[in-house]
């Protein structure tokens, strides 16, 4: 009797389990890329987990390295062609771009939110970058806040409730700093000697001629700060007539702006040329910088 009851407990058990082995879940609630697990078989294939998180392996190694060196480098510009350097080494290998780095990359835009093509092809970068990952993630919270860079730039908030792309992003009208707010800095001149100069250079009229420069170039590239570096030389020139004095004549050196930012150039260039011409009392040779924040 007992031998034919461990019979009977025997054939209800399955000799290769063990107590240790994982539950395999459905196929239909494994977790997707980025959600937790804690074992292989509980991420949908072809995902791994690694670290508590369910991961992709198709990765270039390439691609993933100028990834690092965006995320640890703190020039804007420099990072954005590093992810970009990114993206085309997933391009090259044939694989899709992992959304780690779609997300890393529509942060490095929206950083870049003066230039508005930047901003534009951000917010859409980014909103594909929360459609990829999901609710409560690290990457989910981050996308938000590089979201958030954009409201100034007319972001419109709406477009992120749709579950497909958008064709237009940055519909508002980008928001305007105040400018009774604006500072307004000119300096640079030897001012001990031009006294004259940089006090005609801070008169309101002045002032108020650089912040309509300033206007301009935010409605241009939606910078919030102009900066404008001059190269001035200011010459005493003699008369030939005895008779008659001498006069101070200013040169400008030539602008190496180009883009919006030339337009800012000649804008500022316009209000200061006549200050210097009728104001300049000295010989100097100088660079003149004016800013507008």
């Amino acid at each position: 009797m007992k031998a034919l009851l461990l019979l009977v407990m025997l054939a209800g058990c399955d000799s290769k389990a063990k107590a240790s082995d994982p539950q395999t879940p459905p196929k239909d609630e494994r977790s997707k890329e980025f959600e937790s697990c804690a074992n292989s078989v509980q991420c949908a294939e072809p995902l791994r987990c690694f670290d508590n998180t369910c991961r992709r392996q198709d990765r270039s190694n390439v691609g993933d390295y100028f990834a690092a060196v965006a995320r640890n480098n703190t020039n804007l510009e420099q990072a954005l062609g590093m992810w970009t350097q990114a993206i085309g080494q997933y391009d090259v290998a044939k694989l899709k771009v992992p959304a780690d780095i779609d997300c890393g990359y529509g942060g490095a835009l929206a950083r870049l939110a003066a230039n508005k093509e930047h901003a534009e092809l951000g917010a859409r970068v980014l909103h594909r970058c929360l459609l990829a990952v999901p609710v409560g993630s690290r990457l989910r919270e981050q996308a938000l806040a590089d979201l958030a860079l954009l409201e100034g730039s007319g972001l419109d908030a709406l477009t992120l409730a749709k579950t497909q792309l958008a064709d237009l992003y940055l519909t508002r009208a980008a928001k305007k700093p105040a400018t009774d707010k604006l500072s307004v800095s000119v300096s640079g001149l030897p001012q001990k000697s031009n006294d004259a100069v940089i006090a005609k250079l801070n008169e309101t009229d002045t002032h108020s001629a650089l912040i309509t420069c300033w206007q301009n170039a935010f409605d241009a590239t939606h910078k919030d700060a102009i900066n404008v570096t001059i190269g001035v030389k200011s010459s005493f020139i003699a008369s030939e007539y005895e008779d008659e004095q001498g006069v101070f004549v200013v040169k400008l050196e030539p602008t190496t702006a180009s883009g919006p930012d030339a337009a800012v150039d000649s804008c500022v260039r316009s209000v200061v040329e006549p200050v210097l011409k009728t104001t300049a009392r000295e010989g100097y040779n100088a660079k003149l910088q004016i800013t507008v924040k």
